[in-house]
């Protein structure tokens, strides 16, 4: 876990096990080769919100699910190995059957049902194969979430859950994603179920401090779901802070295994004028591919860093910024107004031992803050791209 968070409001846990932890809920996930379907089926239909791709090419799963959240969640099923986008009409049965073949296995509406998918775009589903591997996971159905996670993995290395006990109620899930990384949604898949009850609108605040301030690559994907479903057991005060938190750390996880990523950076723009000025800076140093390569090269050029800020289109005053790298939690200054004298190779001797990194900037002209994550970018992301089909 990277820079895993902690807040004086919450006795926070992290408890193993993922949607394990969630009662009224089972999961499973079937894989062979490169092909895989997961599902999560639950008592009751539950009360649930999405957040979905921005991208204007938008997979048939994604406009099927976009309506039948409206009626409620019983079930999620999701395959890998295809994205079925831009497969026309046809693309949106194959998506609406998988959501009957899951409802006829368990008894269920399925108008209740939740579809998702990711892998190749523009191939159409071979929808024997993954009706098969619907009965199979269906088969395997209360066997947890690692199985889940594991069958919608494509290029990602490790199976990602989380389950974060807050003290009276507990947020879990499970993700997916390592290329086509960018704010407003990347490529993954997350599914988040929760024992408390939630506002309408949770979901989309804690995304745009989490999901859409991540990068990998620059690249939207035309897939990506973020589905937050809820039991509604617990009344509870806080949630959407608490919501806010976990969905950070489900980001962080997915970025340290970005595609051929080696380092997760962390950057944190303190003293903006504004959130939104500070948000903005973010974004562009997190995004600098110049920056991820120095970070690649353990390289601590600071002046990526504040080309970046500049070009962010937040209001600053180079006088008054400040830049420091953080390494093994050591703290160094680079910059403040001007250039700082500091031992530039043993700073990077020390961000060759390290898999983390945080950038911190404080352009001091108001309260404004914000943080993004974000990998280097190393040799192996443009192997893993050159042959991924």
């Amino acid at each position: 876990m990277v820079f895993f968070l902690q807040n004086e409001n919450y006795d926070m846990k992290k408890l193993e096990g993922g949607l394990n932890n969630i009662a009224g809920i089972r999961s499973a996930g079937f894989k062979e080769g490169k092909y895989g379907v997961s599902l999560i089926v639950f008592d009751k239909v539950c009360k649930a919100e999405g957040v979905f791709t921005t991208n204007k090419i938008c997979a048939a799963p994604v406009k099927v699910t976009k309506e039948r959240i409206k009626n409620g969640i019983r079930a999620i099923v999701a395959n890998s190995g295809n994205a079925n986008c831009s497969t026309g009409e046809k693309g949106v049965k194959d998506a609406e059957f998988m959501c009957v073949k899951a409802a006829s296995l368990f008894k269920i509406n399925e108008k209740n049902v939740a579809v998702a998918s990711t892998g190749i775009i523009g191939r159409y589903l071979d929808i024997e194969t993954v009706s098969q591997r619907i009965e199979k996971a269906a088969s395997k159905l209360g066997s947890g979430s690692i199985d889940a996670a594991t069958a919608i993995m494509t290029t990602d290395t490790k199976p990602k859950e989380l389950c974060i006990d807050f003290g009276n109620f507990k947020i879990a899930g499970i993700a997916k994603g390592a290329g086509m990384i960018h704010p407003n949604m990347a490529t993954m898949l997350c599914f988040i179920v929760t024992d408390a009850e939630f506002k309408g609108g949770d979901l989309k605040v804690a995304a745009n401090a989490s999901f859409n301030m991540m990068s990998v690559d620059n690249d939207m994907s035309t897939n990506d779901t973020v589905l937050l479903v809820s039991t509604g057991e617990k009344k509870t005060f806080g949630f959407t802070e608490a919501l806010t938190m976990f969905c950070q750390e489900m980001a962080k996880m997915i970025v340290a295994d970005g595609e051929g990523v080696t380092k997760v950076i962390e950057v944190e723009v303190k003293g903006a004028k504004n959130d939104t000025d500070a948000k903005k800076a973010a974004r562009a140093i997190s995004d600098s591919y110049l920056v991820k390569c120095a970070v690649f090269g353990n390289n601590p050029n600071w002046g990526r860093v504040a080309a970046a800020a500049g070009y962010s289109g937040a209001e600053l005053n180079e006088n008054r910024m400040k830049i420091w790298y953080e390494v093994s939690d050591k703290r160094v200054l680079l910059f403040d107004g001007f250039a700082k004298e500091f031992d530039k190779p043993a700073l990077g001797e020390e961000m060759k031992k390290v898999k983390e990194i945080r950038i911190i900037v404080d352009l001091s002209l108001g309260s404004g803050s914000s943080k993004a994550w974000t990998g280097d970018l190393s040799y192996d992301y443009v192997k893993i791209n050159a042959e991924y089909n």
